[in-house]
């Protein structure tokens, strides 16, 4: 009898701590889409490049840059990990159900690598394959300009952009000088920023605001675009359990990373959630989820060859970036916060998951959340227990939401939504 009170106390605590509301008597999860981004990756440019941009040395990874790090691999299988437990309570999954879960990555070793872990923990004992288009190739739903599925206008994008902030990027960046003198002094090791110039080194004040050249649809160049890659290369190496203190580094902890990752989103917010571009890079995307989540809910809602996965798995795991999630949250005007993040930010691993519900009155609904580990679990590789989850925040989707704890979206206004948002 002790044992059974136990085993129900703890789905009970998984259900509360893993969705975004426990869910309510009579009502049934059917089927679960999570976007995740990949995670923990080397930094994108090499210790030399880096080393520019600071006062003091930078760590080295054991991979090439970009690629996903042991200890990368290790935190996305904590997450894995994490959602079978969570599903399982939920009633979604069962031992040795290999069906039920999918899985697709965008074709970068770090996102393909993250989908692999993932899948040895979510799908323990399962043959599992990850859907890819393979690397070398552009896969539409992430890459729909380069993948000749969508025609974008260059100039309406940065006309867009541009429009946001009254035509002056100059003045948009000028409101961040704050944010710009905190960076600045935490790299270059001075007591406050703006610090003295130094031979050698490229600082955020030498960066102009303006559009840059680049393949993407739009670029940024100043500030805010130094920051967010500087910015995600300290979010990488302090996750990977970088030593800054041995390199000589003084400062850096959670609380400073926070306050610094505001410029980053900044450069995000302005560069991918502006509704054209969100658009354009993420309606492929959202009618890709819709789709999915649709499967399974009756003839009706068919959609052949839209679905990611087969049309009867469960739970379907995508693994793509941070401008991924962020495109898709622009283009459906959501927001999310969780503690020791900027909001809407997109930590390794962090992730949207979309679940579908039938409601004890018959209704089908979508309830979204944001899960992410925090710092403080990326950097200790803590265990991701009911005790310990991720940390999570349930998402309102505007036009669509209603006023409950869940923030319910009805299917058919959801459908509704996506088709509408999605339309260029």
């Amino acid at each position: 009898m002790r044992l059974f009170v136990r085993a129900v106390l703890t789905a009970l605590a998984l259900l509360s701590a893993g969705s975004a509301c426990a869910a309510a008597p009579g009502d049934r999860l059917e089927k679960v889409v999570i976007l995740s981004r990949h995670g923990v990756r080397a930094a994108m440019s090499s210790p030399e490049q880096l080393e520019q941009t600071s006062a003091r040395p930078w760590p080295r990874f054991a991979v090439p840059p970009g690629h996903l790090t042991a200890r990368g691999e290790a935190l996305a299988a904590q997450m894995g990990g994490y959602f079978r437990q969570l599903y399982v309570a939920e009633g979604l999954l069962a031992a040795g159900d290999c069906g039920a879960t999918a899985y697709w990555a965008n074709v970068t070793q770090r996102t393909i690598a993250t989908a692999k872990a993932v899948s040895r923990t979510l799908s323990p004992g399962c043959t599992v394959a990850v859907g890819t288009v393979g690397e070398g190739h552009v896969d539409p739903m992430f890459e729909p300009i380069k993948a000749g599925l969508v025609v974008a206008d260059a100039d309406l994008a940065r006309a867009a952009v541009a429009g946001r902030v009254g035509g002056d990027l100059a003045a948009w960046s000028a409101s961040h000088r704050d944010g710009a003198e905190r960076l600045d002094a935490l790299l270059m090791q001075c007591p406050a920023g703006p610090c003295p110039p130094a031979p050698g080194k490229r600082r955020i004040f030498d960066a102009k605001p303006g559009f840059a050249q680049s393949e993407d649809l739009v670029s940024l160049s100043g500030p805010e675009a130094f920051a967010s890659g500087v910015t995600e290369s300290l979010l990488m190496a302090w996750a990977d359990g970088q030593d800054f203190a041995a390199l000589g580094w003084r400062g850096l902890d959670e609380d400073a990373l926070t306050r610094v990752f505001a410029l980053h989103q900044a450069e995000f917010d302005l560069r991918l959630r502006t509704p054209y571009v969100a658009r354009t890079l993420g309606g492929h995307l959202a009618r890709r989820i819709l789709a999915t989540l649709e499967a399974g809910a009756g003839p009706e809602r068919a959609t052949p060859g839209e679905a990611i996965g087969p049309p009867d798995a469960r739970i379907v795991f995508v693994v793509g970036h941070d401008g991924t999630l962020a495109v898709l949250g622009g283009l459906l005007r959501i927001e999310w916060a969780v503690a020791g993040y900027q909001p809407n930010q997109i930590g390794p691993g962090g992730a949207l998951v979309f679940e579908r519900w039938r409601r004890a009155d018959g209704l089908r609904v979508i309830r979204a959340r944001f899960t992410s580990q925090s710092l403080s679990q990326l950097r200790q590789a803590t265990r991701l227990t009911p005790a310990t989850p991720p940390l999570s925040a349930p998402v309102f989707i505007p036009d669509c939401s209603l006023a409950a704890p869940e923030f319910d979206c009805p299917l058919d206004r959801f459908e509704t939504l996506v088709s509408k948002a999605s339309e260029l």
